[in-house]
């Protein structure tokens, strides 16, 4: 009876590490900046998962700064794991429509690896906020609409 017990969950987890590695693996290649905090991150896959409001097979990881963020730092993350995609933005005001009041995406890049859409994303609170949110994110080339 135990070992039902803790028998399926634990095959349950097993199976989810197994089935999301090599997403987690790509990501593991995209290092914050010294200075940059984790915030969080979110890993949905495997032949168990269910869509609800997170497609299968994608994650993010977070990261929250006040220092500033420039096109050089996204553009180093790009090199070391999405091939050198080009960095579009300034990491600073573009592209700041004029009715933004909230958070806005500074700058970004993207590729596709493996069989995953990688983006790498700066958010900023506002135009004069020293915060930013530094977003990794991957999700199967399956799940695009």
């Amino acid at each position: 009876m135990l070992a039902v017990i803790f028998g399926i969950p634990t095959i349950l987890q097993v199976t989810h590490v197994i089935w999301t590695a090599p997403m987690v693996a790509i990501a593991d290649r995209m290092h914050p900046a010294p200075g940059w905090n984790a915030e969080g991150e979110n890993i949905t896959g495997g032949p168990f998962c269910i869509r609800y409001d997170v497609d299968c097979d994608s994650m993010w990881r977070s990261y929250r700064t006040e220092q500033k963020v420039t096109p050089a730092d996204v553009q180093r993350i790009s090199d070391e794991a999405m091939n050198g995609a080009k960095v579009k933005g300034d990491c600073e005001t573009s592209p700041l429509p004029s009715n933004v009041t909230g958070m806005y995406e500074a700058c970004s890049a993207s590729a596709v690896i493996d069989g995953y859409d990688v983006e790498v994303r700066v958010l900023k609170f506002s135009e004069d906020s020293p915060d930013r949110s530094i977003q990794f994110k991957l999700s199967s080339v399956k799940n695009r609409r």
